[in-house]
């Protein structure tokens, strides 16, 4: 008996951890509870998360996510509808962390610059050549463990690795430039 309760024990812990902690299809077509729109346009329509720059804002579109963690894992699918350019965003208490950076037929993992020390610049982890295809889904996959950054975008796989990564995060932000891009299929496994 004890082995059989021993056993339903490690089986429950094992799929504990490996349910996602977001899991977002955007079938209800309302934006989910607790995310916030910071900046421009950001709505569920069709079944996808569309986001979109409003000219008049004079600034990306930013849609935030909130789960603290210091190690997560999300899993999207994006798909280019006119956007010039889309981040996946960290951001740790004080500000801005690191992000994927999709814009200018590449992408890039970059550590952001210190906006409280004058001196600090950003710094590339990794960069590839990418172009997404306009109206075709890709598959976005983006692991941050430890001081280890990983972002797999269709057959590319990036990596780069800095201490200032182990941090704790506050959360996704989701930034798009210029006229839309949409978001289907959202999951996020993370851990404090």
């Amino acid at each position: 008996m004890r082995t059989i309760s021993g056993l339903y024990s490690i089986l429950l812990a094992c799929l504990l951890t490996t349910l996602p902690a977001i899991s977002e299809d955007f079938s209800s077509n309302t934006l989910p509870k607790g995310w916030k729109v910071a900046v421009g346009s950001w709505k569920v329509a069709d079944g996808v998360l569309v986001g979109s720059e409003q000219p008049a804002d004079h600034h990306p579109s930013v849609l935030l996510i909130p789960d603290p963690h210091v190690s997560s894992k999300i899993h999207f699918r994006l798909r280019f509808d006119g956007a010039r350019a889309f981040s996946l965003s960290y951001n740790h208490s004080k500000g801005h962390l690191a992000r994927l950076i999709i814009a200018k037929g590449q992408a890039m993992l970059q550590m952001d610059k210190d906006k409280n020390d004058p001196e600090s610049k950003p710094v590339t982890l990794a960069k590839s050549a990418f172009t997404p295809k306009p109206g075709e889904w890709v598959d976005l996959g983006s692991t941050i463990k430890g001081t280890q950054f990983t972002v797999t975008l269709g057959d590319i796989t990036l990596t780069g690795s800095n201490p200032n990564l182990a941090k704790e995060k506050t959360g996704y932000r989701l930034v798009v430039s210029g006229q839309s891009v949409a978001v289907d299929d959202l999951a996020i496994e993370s851990k404090k």
